[in-house]
């Protein structure tokens, strides 16, 4: 059966109306629901979902159908994971080791419409900021074929967008009360911030803080201005060093201007990428002490020595993906316990990282997740 093409107004038969993430979800007698994804665009797709294509947002696909929804996935983006996020992937490959044999459908500027029509999948969940421009000149390539695409936002790192690309893909797949409550617990878990970060005296001194994603002890890696990470640190309690230092995902901030600005703060993210063996991993399976032997070997790198942050101990590593994701109120907790140790000195992120874990992800949470040169005293 041919679906209907988005933005089609269905007349004439009786619609039930359900709640759906960004907008409304119609129930209709021919067999197809109509939902309104994070960028306005309403798409039809079959009352039950069985094919599904998921490309940045697997994660989060799967903590909202829980472990049954793997059987549902006929694609995925495969160098998201594979090499590049390695500790997830073989997480995920010692859980599932089926996922290996689903099909890839390319990542970025790599993403192949001819792959994804060929699985003739129901439905494919796509990132709005990481694939839109790709995607978008294709997109009627894929209506043609029949096949829709739902974009989620997870990037964006809001409260409000996380709830409804968690309930966009709750309505898509039939699992709306699962992912109400996924939606309710991040909140939950994000406020514990927001609210303290709000009892800050306005006239306090805060922190500056420089963030780099590790790559080696004399190996700068990028950092970020106003996003991802960027964008957590004043929510924080911090101040950014590199904010306003560009408009994109990330920024290099030359060696010269981090010791001019002498940052209190420190933090690395990190994780485990085939084929180094110098950065800082954290993560699935990582092990404390090494991650804390190699954040120390970051202390020696040339003009350092003068530095706040390491003359105080003050740095640390997180778990470079506990940003955009539905699992980044720990990255955010974390982080913020950093800039304001006092004001968070009760508040366990990796704890409350696991019990999200145990409550609704498919794979055991090990290994450690966050490491301060202060646990090693």
């Amino acid at each position: 059966m041919k679906r209907m093409k988005r933005n089609t107004v269905w007349m004439g038969l009786a619609a039930a109306i359900v709640l759906a993430a960004g907008g409304t979800a119609f129930a209709q007698e021919n067999g197809t629901r109509e939902v309104t994804d994070v960028l306005d665009r309403t798409i039809t797709i079959p009352e039950n979902v069985e094919k599904v294509v998921v490309t940045f947002n697997l994660e989060e696909y799967l903590a909202v159908t829980g472990e049954a929804g793997i059987d549902k996935l006929v694609g995925f983006s495969h160098d998201y994971w594979e090499g590049r996020r390695e500790d997830a992937w073989k997480t995920y490959l010692s859980k599932f080791p089926q996922i290996e044999e689903i099909p890839d459908v390319g990542y970025n500027d790599t993403i192949s419409v001819e792959n994804i029509i060929s699985l003739d999948p129901d439905v494919v969940l796509m990132s709005a900021p990481v694939n839109y421009d790709y995607i978008e000149p294709e997109l009627d390539k894929l209506e043609e074929a029949g096949i829709e695409v739902a974009f989620v936002n997870y990037h964006k790192q809001t409260i409000d967008m996380h709830r409804s690309s968690t309930e966009l893909i709750g309505a898509i797949m039939g699992q709306e009360e699962r992912a109400k409550e996924i939606a309710d617990f991040y909140e939950e878990q994000v406020n514990v911030v927001s609210e303290r970060i709000a009892q800050l005296d306005p006239e306090a001194e805060l922190p500056k803080v420089y963030m780099e994603f590790s790559i080696a002890p004399n190996t700068y890696g990028n950092s970020w201005a106003d996003k991802m990470w960027g964008a957590l640190i004043p929510q924080c309690g911090g101040i950014n060093i590199a904010a306003g230092l560009s408009d994109g995902n990330s920024v290099d901030v030359a060696p010269e201007q981090v010791i001019a600005s002498n940052p209190d703060l420190i933090v690395f993210t990190g994780c485990l990428v085939d084929g180094n063996d110098e950065n800082i991993v954290v993560g699935y399976g990582a092990d404390r002490e090494k991650a804390l032997e190699r954040l120390q070997a970051y202390q020696n790198r040339e003009g350092w020595s003068g530095l706040n942050a390491v003359k105080n101990n003050r740095m640390a590593v997180i778990y470079h993906d506990l940003s955009r994701h539905i699992f980044d109120f720990a990255g955010t907790q974390m982080l913020a316990k950093m800039c304001q140790p006092e004001l968070f000195a009760d508040v366990d992120p990796e704890e409350n990282l696991r019990t999200f874990f145990e409550k609704y992800m498919p794979v055991d949470l090990d290994g450690v997740w966050m490491v301060s040169l202060g646990d090693g005293e």
